[in-house]
């Protein structure tokens, strides 16, 4: 697998005030934030990386108003109908948003579904994407399995993604590097970056 820049691109998922924060809606319903500030060097490293090569930023950053909540995703837990409803609770969170190409709003987990996500990566014949941010099990997991069965290649970095616990966080790794593209720690995509040459991995066990 050859990274090729121009059809490449690095999306950093739900890296916000509600997610990271200890002010934050998780946080405020019990979540252990800690494991989501980890990832931050490991994701500027990477954004700095697609920056300086030319690869496409592109942020998702997760919106709710009344008007997008069903009931049924209201039902999903304590405070979530507060999550990411707020200006600041919406904003990222220690990241910079003018180091994005791109700003993705999505109102569900999966940042494909009602976005033009997939629009703006075939305008641009971007082929490969690579992951960051929060949830790995949750809005991560969720994106990119969608992208692998669009036929994009995908590459999960697993020191720039986390979750609230780590059980999660190494279950969804090894669902996805056995189904659903490759995961690589940061030092290793920024490593293929500057030579354009994703390293051999080893084969995913068939199902």
């Amino acid at each position: 697998m050859t990274l090729k820049p121009k059809s490449a691109a690095l999306i950093i998922i739900d890296v916000q005030n509600d997610y990271c924060s200890k002010e934050g809606v998780m946080a405020q319903a019990g979540k252990d934030v800690s494991l989501v500030n980890r990832i931050l060097p490991a994701i500027h490293t990477a954004i700095d990386a697609a920056a300086a090569k030319g690869l496409t930023i592109i942020f998702v950053q997760t919106t709710h108003d009344p008007f997008t909540t069903s009931s049924t995703w209201a039902g999903r837990g304590r405070n979530i109908e507060q999550l990411c409803s707020t200006h600041w609770g919406k904003d990222f969170y220690n990241i910079d948003k003018e180091k994005a190409d791109v700003i993705i709003k999505k109102n569900r987990y999966d940042a494909f579904i009602e976005t033009n996500l997939d629009l703006i990566l075939r305008s641009q014949n971007i082929e490969e994407l690579a992951f960051a941010g929060c949830t790995t099990n949750v809005c991560v997991e969720s994106t990119v399995r969608h992208g692998f069965m669009l036929n994009y290649e995908t590459i999960t970095l697993s020191d720039a993604v986390a979750s609230y616990t780590i059980s999660e966080h190494d279950h969804a790794l090894f669902n996805l590097n056995q189904y659903f593209g490759k995961v690589m720690t940061t030092e290793e995509y920024t490593a293929s970056v500057v030579n354009e040459v994703i390293p051999t991995l080893p084969e995913r066990r068939k199902s």
